[in-house]
């Protein structure tokens, strides 16, 4: 029996960039560097847990892995808590996911 996943997409908040940079040690910022990138995004999988656990729950363990997986892919070492998630990012459900390599 195959477990179905949910799909997230992940938008930066400016938040988190100006989190990074006072991380980084970059000169000071230059005139046109001071403006805000476009929103990064990232498409996150997440297999659903089981019976009896709902959409709350595949948000807040998305939310928390996400920034699990911050840590061990960039060493930004965030609290794991849907609070802070919150302040860095944006959690949407994605209505549909079409993979286009599946085959008919």
């Amino acid at each position: 029996m195959e477990m179905e996943k949910s799909f997230f997409v992940v938008t930066f908040k400016p938040a988190y960039q100006k989190l990074i940079r006072g991380k980084t040690s970059r000169p000071a910022i230059s005139p046109d560097e001071d403006e805000e990138p476009g929103a990064q995004r990232v498409i996150v999988a997440l297999t659903q847990g089981g019976f009896g656990q709902d959409v709350v729950d595949d948000e807040r363990q998305a939310k928390q892995r996400f920034l699990e997986y911050l840590f061990f892919s960039s060493d930004i070492d965030l609290p794991r808590s849907a609070e802070v998630f919150d302040q860095y990012f944006i959690l949407e459900q994605a209505d549909e996911l079409v993979d286009l390599d599946e085959e008919r």
